[in-house]
C-alpha cells in the first residue's frame, strides 16, 4: 500500500534526520517514509462511503491501492457524470443520483452518500457506486468478509422474461448494479436501457441452455465471461445462479479494454465493434459459431458473423461468386460498426403519455416497431412484432450511412430480397409439418424431400460424406426463417449478394446431382439462376452449368 501511494505521490515523501548528539558520539542519518493516510474521513461516516481523496484530481479513495483500476476508470464517462449534468442546461437535483455515489448501484438500502451528505467527493459515478462502501475494506483490508465485492445482476429479483416494470420492480432495481440508473423508470425517462434490454434475446434467460455446460460461453453471463477469458471477483461468481447476457458481458465497468491505438473502446466495450474479424469483433464472439456445413449433418447455429463476412454456407464443388459484390454489404467499410451499425442506434421521440423518451438501441432491433412517424411516437413495448412495412418502423440505421436514400427504399430492398430468398427456399425444401427435419414427398416437398424419398442415404447424418443434399439443406437451414434453430434470422439482409448465391448454387448443384427425379425449378427461379451464371456473377462446376442451362438451350432452340 505504501509502495503504491509513494509511487503515485511522491511529493508527500519527507526525509526525516534525526541527529544523535552527545560529546564524543557518533551522528546518524536516518531515512523515514512518511506515509499519507490512504483514506480520509468520509463524510458519510455512518454509511461507510469515502467517496474521492482528491477531487479536483479525480483521485478515488480506492485508487490509491488499486492503480490500474483507477488509471482506467478516470478515462470513462462515468468519471465525468458530474460535468455531463451540470453542463445540461435542463438537469435537476432529482438527475443528482445518478450522477454521484450514493444508494443506487451499489446495493446500499438507505439516504446514504451523497444523498446524505451533498459533499463534492461524491460527485461522479466512481468505485463505490457499484462496489458498496468502502471504509470497513480500507481499515482492515486483509479481512475477505470487509472485501466490497460488486454484484452484476442487472436487474435481480424480477422474472427473467418480464418486459414491464411494477411498481415494486421498479423498488427493487433502483439499487441493483447497472440497472440502478440505466433504467428509464422513476425520475428519467431517457435512459432506456434496462427495459430495452429486458425485451431483447440477450435479457432473456433460456434456462435449459443456460444450464448447458456446452451452451454457457453464448448462453448464460458468468459463462460468457470466463470464455472471454474475464477474470475478476463479483458475488454470483462461483454460485449456481444463471445470468442473462446482462451489462457485464458487453461492457466493462473499469473501462480497460482498448483499441490498437491504446485508447479506450467506445462505451466501455470488451472488444471492438468495428473489427471485421470474427474472432476479435465483440458481437461475433458468440454469433460466429457453426456457420460452416458438416459431414455430420449439423444444422447452423448463430452464423451471422459467417453471413455478414461472406464465409459462411456450403458452396458446392467449383461455385465461385462475384467478390466484389460482397465488398458492397453490411460487411464492408460503407458500414464501419458492423453488427451495432444496424442492430444499436438511438432515435428519440414520445412515449403514449406524450412524454419525451430516447431509444438507445439495446433492444437490437435494427428496425423498431413506433406507434407512429411524425411526430414520432417509440413502441416502448419493445416487441418488434410490427410489418416490415415504412409506417410500421424505423429505419433509421438503413438510411444513415447514406447508402439507402430513404426508409421507403430501405424497407423495399428488405421485401424484395426477403421474397427473393423464400422462392429459392421453397425449391429446396418445404417443411409441411415444422419439425425441422426433411420427410419424404409427399409430406415434406422441394427437392430434399423427393431426395429423401428417392436417395435417402444422400440425407443420412450418420455418414461421414458431405453430399449435395446435405449441403443444401444446410443451406436452406441457414437462410430461412424456421427451419432451424437458431439460423442466421436476418432475412437475406446480412448478406443479400451471399445468400443469393449459396441459395441457388445449390439449386443448380442438385439439379445435375440428382437429374433422375428431380424437376427443374419453376420458370422465375430458374431465369435468375441462368441470369447469374451468365453475367459471371454466378460460377458453378461445367457439369452444374450444363444441367441448368439445357432448358434455356431448348428454349432458343424452340424459337428458331
Amino acid at each position: 500500500m505504501v509502495a503504491n501511494w509513494v509511487r503515485r505521490h511522491s511529493g508527500f515523501l519527507a526525509l526525516a534526520v534525526a541527529l544523535g548528539f552527545g560529546l564524543g558520539a557518533c551522528t546518524t542519518t536516518e531515512t523515514v517514509l512518511v506515509d499519507k493516510p490512504t483514506y480520509n474521513p468520509p463524510p458519510d461516516s455512518a454509511g461507510g462511503f469515502l467517496g474521492y481523496y482528491t477531487a479536483s484530481e479525480k483521485l478515488t479513495t480506492c485508487g490509491n491501492c488499486h492503480v490500474g483500476q483507477q488509471l482506467d476508470w478516470v478515462q470513462t464517462l462515468h468519471a465525468s457524470a458530474w460535468d455531463t449534468l451540470v453542463a445540461n442546461p435542463g438537469h435537476q437535483p432529482f438527475c443528482e443520483t445518478c450522477h454521484s455515489v450514493d444508494s443506487r448501484g451499489n446495493q446500499a438500502f438507505a439516504n446514504v452518500g451523497y444523498d446524505s451528505v451533498k459533499s463534492d467527493l461524491y460527485h461522479d459515478v466512481q468505485c463505490e457506486s457499484c462496489h458498496g462502501p468502502g471504509l470497513n475494506h480500507v481499515k482492515n483490508p486483509t479481512i475477505s468478509a470487509n472485501r466490497p465485492i460488486p454484484s452484476i445482476l442487472t436487474y435481480p429479483n424480477v422474472s427473467t422474461n418480464a418486459t414491464v416494470l411494477t411498481a415494486a420492480d421498479t423498488a427493487r432495481v433502483v439499487n441493483s448494479s447497472c440497472g440502478g440508473c440505466h433504467q428509464g423508470a422513476g425520475p428519467s425517462l431517457n435512459h432506456n436501457y434496462l427495459k430495452e434490454w429486458l425485451s431483447s434475446r440477450h435479457g432473456q434467460l433460456r434456462a435449459s441452455q443456460a444450464a448447458n455446460a456446452s451452451c454457457q460461453p453464448c448462453h448464460e453471463g458468468k459463462g460468457a465471461l470466463a470464455a472471454w477469458g474475464v477474470n475478476t471477483l463479483y458475488k454470483e461468481l462461483g454460485t449456481s445462479t444463471l445470468l442473462p447476457q446482462n451489462c457485464v458481458v458487453c461492457h466493462d465497468p473499469h473501462g480497460s479494454a482498448k483499441d490498437a491505438n491504446g485508447q479506450p473502446l467506445e462505451g466501455q466495450l470488451r472488444f471492438p465493434i468495428d473489427a471485421p474479424t470474427p474472432e476479435v469483433n465483440l458481437c461475433t464472439h458468440c454469433h460466429n459459431r457453426r456457420s460452416d456445413a458438416s459431414a455430420g449433418g449439423s444444422a447452423p447455429h448463430g452464423a451471422q458473423g459467417g453471413v455478414l463476412f461472406g464465409t459462411a454456407g456450403y458452396f458446392p464443388p467449383g461455385t465461385t461468386y462475384d467478390t466484389t459484390a460482397i465488398l458492397s454489404t453490411h460487411g464492408s467499410s460503407a458500414n464501419p460498426r458492423l453488427c451495432a451499425g444496424c442492430h444499436v442506434n438511438a432515435q428519440t421521440g414520445k412515449d403514449a403519455l406524450g412524454n419525451s423518451i430516447s431509444f438507445t438501441g439495446h433492444t437490437f432491433h435494427p428496425i423498431p416497431c413506433v406507434v407512429q412517424k411524425n411526430p414520432t411516437l417509440v413502441d416502448t413495448t419493445y416487441t418488434n412484432a410490427c410489418a416490415y412495412d415504412e409506417p410500421s418502423r424505423s429505419w433509421a440505421a438503413c438510411t444513415a450511412s447514406g447508402c439507402h436514400g430513404t426508409e421507403a427504399v430501405a424497407a423495399s430492398r428488405l421485401n424484395l430480397i426477403r421474397d427473393e430468398v423464400r422462392n429459392y427456399v421453397r425449391v429446396l425444401w418445404i417443411d409441411a409439418n415444422h419439425n425441422k427435419a426433411v420427410d419424404a414427398f409427399p409430406t415434406d416437398s422441394g427437392y430434399l424431400a423427393k431426395v429423401q424419398l428417392n436417395a435417402p442415404n444422400e440425407l443420412l447424418n450418420s455418414t461421414n460424406i458431405l453430399t449435395s443434399a446435405k449441403g443444401a439443406r444446410f443451406n436452406a437451414q441457414l437462410t430461412a426463417d424456421s427451419l432451424a434453430d437458431h439460423p442466421d434470422g436476418s432475412h437475406g439482409v446480412h448478406n443479400p449478394f451471399l445468400y443469393r448465391t449459396l441459395l441457388q448454387s445449390s439449386i443448380a448443384d442438385m439439379l445435375a446431382t440428382y437429374p433422375t427425379f428431380l424437376p427443374a425449378p419453376p420458370a422465375p427461379v430458374l431465369s435468375q439462376i441462368q441470369a447469374a451464371i451468365q453475367s459471371g456473377q454466378l460460377k458453378v462446376a461445367p457439369r452444374t452449368e450444363r444441367a441448368v442451362m439445357a432448358p434455356l438451350s431448348l428454349q432458343v432452340a424452340g424459337t428458331r
